[in-house]
């Protein structure tokens, strides 16, 4: 099954919208806060295919849902992009010694944002071919061993 939605993580409503119209192409799932978008990816994470997110939220914000996908991992699955608007250099290196794949400032020119985000889910398909293909060859080079 191909990965084919977005998890938009944000606060406003507003912005989700913005967001969520970049990408017609894919199916979007939405939460308004850090914990309500892990609730969603844990229940999703087989069908997301990227994990946009704001870092000033409620109840937790994007450094604790980044924080959460480190330990678990799952950066390592799915990029993780932070779109905020702080652009501190503070925050930035903050969000990527987190995991995260990129971090977008707002405001920002959406056609720029939908090609960054589009060529970092292309990237992260194509790994997944190639490590897919490696573990079928080394299960099928222990096979001809037997």
């Amino acid at each position: 099954m191909e990965k084919n939605t977005i998890l938009i993580v944000d606060d406003f409503e507003f912005n989700r919208a913005i967001l969520r119209d970049l990408f017609p192409d894919y199916n979007i799932m939405e939460a308004e806060n850090g914990f309500k978008g892990i609730e969603e990816y844990e229940k999703h994470k087989d069908e997301i295919c990227a994990v946009l997110s704001d870092l000033m939220m409620p109840v937790m914000d994007g450094f604790g849902l980044l924080d959460y996908f480190h330990k678990n991992k799952y950066s390592e699955k799915v990029p993780v992009f932070i779109i905020s608007a702080d652009s501190s250099n503070k925050a930035l290196a903050k969000a990527y010694d987190m995991g995260a794949q990129d971090m977008i400032s707002k405001p920002f020119n959406v056609k720029f944002v939908h090609r960054r985000i589009q060529n970092i889910i292309e990237l992260f398909r194509l790994r997944e071919i190639v490590n897919n293909t490696e573990d079928d060859e080394e299960f099928l080079g222990e096979e001809l061993d037997k």
